[in-house]
């Protein structure tokens, strides 16, 4: 099905107001505003370690307002309301506020999108247990292998990126059965379905966003894990102390996973050591290769010892456990 796109240009203080001005005609906007990526950058807690480059390709651009119409009668009209809208806020805007409210219309031809990318995400096996297949394949299982059903279009974290597939093999090589799992941002919840897939007792998923809960949920239900096994929880454990006290009540965990980035890891090393159990195992990733040293010097600070690394593709995966001297050879 074709689109219209109508784009319109505002200023960063009135993105988000004309936004929601529009969408009440039109369904539903998105804001491009460079700003917003530069408030990101200088954010007091960083939440990345890398940017894709084409995000500052063109910095000096206007901040906009973009909806799509279908090319019917019914698009047309909604078309027209925007036109009318734009016209009575210039005339209403005495002091600049909006900006010049130029509004682009350009056509959309729009491919099967749907089909399109699921040329391009097929299976491929984990470690030596698992065996990652999208919903729509109908491929053989191989022998000895557990099957992980995880579909991109559901969220981030298909096991296909370096940061979440080293915690994959990770957990792959571990002994899970009844074991006690925390996911610390846990996006698609592709982690916490693979430890309990692995044997895993319980997982409790949390994550800063609120869809995050919605898709870990649905993965679960992909994968037949009963809403008994997991719990979901929506929150910053970070600021939010009330939080951090319910995770702490649950401890000890005897595998904590955290696939986040290295400023929120080095955070939450206040914490993350105390909730793990005696012989637990504490799964960092998502940290950049030139930030691992700082990860690793934060970490042991708090008495825990690297006892496996990963690194590739410029990420590094690193699992830690509780320092008690020899022991720790006997484990891997």
């Amino acid at each position: 099905m074709d689109y219209i796109e109508v784009r319109v240009t505002t200023t960063h203080d009135a993105a988000e107001l004309l936004a929601e001005q529009l969408a009440e005609i039109t369904g539903g906007c998105s804001v491009d505003d460079p700003q917003t990526i530069e408030d990101f950058i200088h954010a007091p807690v960083k939440r990345w370690d890398y940017i894709e480059e084409q995000l500052f390709d063109n910095p000096q651009r206007q901040p906009s307002v973009c909806c799509y119409l279908t090319p019917d009668d019914d698009g047309k009209a909604r078309l027209r309301r925007v036109g009318a809208l734009l016209i009575e806020l210039k005339q209403q805007d005495e002091t600049g506020f909006y900006g010049d409210l130029r509004m682009d219309v350009s056509p959309v031809r729009s491919e099967d999108w749907e089909n399109k990318w699921k040329e391009y995400y097929k299976p491929f096996p984990v470690g030596q247990r698992l065996f990652v297949c999208p919903s729509w394949e109908q491929a053989e299982i191989p022998a000895g292998r557990t099957l992980l059903t995880m579909d991109p279009a559901s969220s981030f974290g298909t096991g296909s990126h370096a940061t979440t597939r080293m915690c994959m093999e990770q957990l792959d090589g571990l002994d899970l059965d009844g074991k006690k799992i925390l996911d610390v941002g846990c996006g698609s919840g592709i982690l916490a379905c693979t430890a309990l897939l692995l044997g895993g007792r319980h997982a409790l998923a949390c994550d800063i966003e609120e869809n995050a809960m919605r898709v870990t949920a649905e993965n679960m239900d992909k994968n037949g894990l009963s809403g008994t096994r997991y719990s979901t929880r929506c929150g910053d454990l970070l600021s939010d102390p009330a939080m951090r006290d319910e995770l702490g009540q649950g401890a000890p965990y005897d595998v904590i996973l955290a696939n986040i980035v290295a400023d929120v890891l080095i955070a939450m090393s206040d914490y993350l050591p105390e909730w793990l159990a005696e012989d637990g195992h504490l799964i960092l990733s998502g940290i950049i290769d030139t930030r691992a040293e700082e990860v690793r010097r934060a970490f042991r600070e708090k008495n825990m010892v690297i006892v496996n690394e990963i690194a590739r593709d410029g990420w590094v995966m690193l699992c830690c456990m509780h320092a008690k001297g020899e022991k720790l050879s006997e484990t891997f």
